[in-house]
């Protein structure tokens, strides 16, 4: 993989996040590939017709809370890892070079 050095400037609450991270690059890095993940996402769904909303985001996450404390902590727990492990092989997928 190519690397870049890039100099940025963040808020002091961000800068503290990152000081206490064993790796800040592929922190920051996979955080950008989340945020473009989630501007696709936002992309399709307009294409789609469907305006995501701050009001709608809320209203799910509320239903998303009451549903979570339903279900056994474990249950939560492993659909959870389940979910963030998919993610990730999906990320890794998209960055590794068409052969």
């Amino acid at each position: 993989m190519t690397k870049r050095r890039v100099t940025v400037s963040v808020p002091e609450d961000v800068a503290e996040t990152l000081e206490q991270q064993p790796n800040a690059s592929a922190y920051v890095a996979q955080a950008v590939r989340d945020r473009r993940r989630m501007d696709e996402f936002r992309a399709l769904m307009a294409d789609a017709g469907v305006q995501l909303t701050e009001q709608g985001m809320a209203e799910a996450r509320a239903r998303r809370l009451q549903v979570q404390a339903q279900w056994p902590h474990e249950r939560y727990d492993a659909v959870r890892d389940r979910v963030r492990q998919h993610m990730q092989d999906e990320a890794d997928d998209a960055s590794r070079p068409a052969a």
